[in-house]
């Protein structure tokens, strides 16, 4: 006897294995989890990004204030009025563009016409008196460098004038 399905009754559910259920249960709850740590990691990433942000302040502020302290380091080496310098600073930057051979005899500084400096100097000889007149263009805390009348035979003695306007070490 075959048996013939019974169409005048309901079809029976088929009942979902044990093991089904928990699966997507622990695969519900991982993806929770995953959904809480994302959440809590764009909440870290603004965090730290504003961290980032203020340290670049920070510095940004640090830099100007280095940049700022650094140009009025230069400035008093460089920028320092004539009328402000003391005169052992002068004699000092005059002194270290003097060679061998060579001796100040007088200087005068005049603080009233921008740091004029006027030296009477005594040469060795015309070659300790070029190396005086090149040291003292190149000196980088004198300007208008103006040597005086010379006589190139035997000792050189003559009068130079310069300005001085700082920024020798």
């Amino acid at each position: 006897m075959t048996r013939q399905p019974d169409f005048a009754t309901s079809p029976r559910r088929r009942r979902v294995p044990a093991w089904d259920s928990v699966a997507l249960a622990a695969g519900l709850l991982v993806l929770a989890l995953s959904a809480a740590g994302a959440w809590r990691a764009q909440g870290e990433a603004r965090a730290a990004r504003a961290r980032l942000a203020d340290v670049q302040r920070d510095v940004s502020a640090a830099s100007a204030r280095l940049r700022a302290l650094g140009a009025l380091a230069r400035g008093s080496v460089r920028g320092l009025p004539a009328a402000e310098a003391p005169p052992s600073r002068i004699v000092s930057d005059l002194a270290s563009a003097i060679p061998a051979g060579v001796r100040l005899e007088r200087l005068l500084i005049d603080y009233s016409k921008e740091g004029t400096v006027e030296m009477d100097v005594v040469a060795r000889d015309a070659a300790a008196w070029d190396r005086l007149l090149a040291r003292l263009e190149s000196s980088p805390s004198l300007r208008d460098v103006e040597p005086g009348p010379e006589s190139r035979e035997g000792e050189v003695r003559t009068l130079v004038r310069a300005r001085w306007v700082g920024g020798g070490s």
